[in-house]
This record gives C-alpha cells, structure tokens and sequence, in this order.
C-alpha cells in the first residue's frame, strides 16, 4: 500500500500498525501524527495503517 512518510511516498505492506512502521525505521521513542491527528503511544500496537495515510514521526530525543 502507499502512503506518505515525513512528506516522502512510501510503499508498505498492507496492514502494518504503528509499532510495526516504527520497528522497521528503528525507532524506539516517537510521537506520531495520522493525517494530522496524533495518537497516543497506547495505541501505536493497534492502530493499521490504511493505503493514503500521511504519517509523521517525530523521534523523541532525551536531553538536558
């Protein structure tokens, strides 16, 4: 399926959640927007991505 990434066209495969999208680019700490909604981390395991969605991520740094 297609969808957007960060404003880049990406091709997944159908039915990748949150999580799974997030474990292919490596990334452990996020905050994630779909179509313009951010979901709550709870949610990432159980939310699929649908074909059209525009995803962004943005990774969580720790700093001081």
């Amino acid at each position: 399926m297609n969808v957007t990434v960060n404003k880049q066209p990406e091709t997944l495969n159908t039915g990748i959640t949150v999580s799974g999208l997030l474990e292919l680019r490596k990334v452990k700490k996020a905050a994630v927007w779909i179509n313009g909604q951010q979901l709550l981390a709870a949610e990432y395991e159980a939310r699929r991505l649908e074909e059209g969605d525009e995803i962004r991520i943005l990774r969580i740094i720790a700093g001081g």
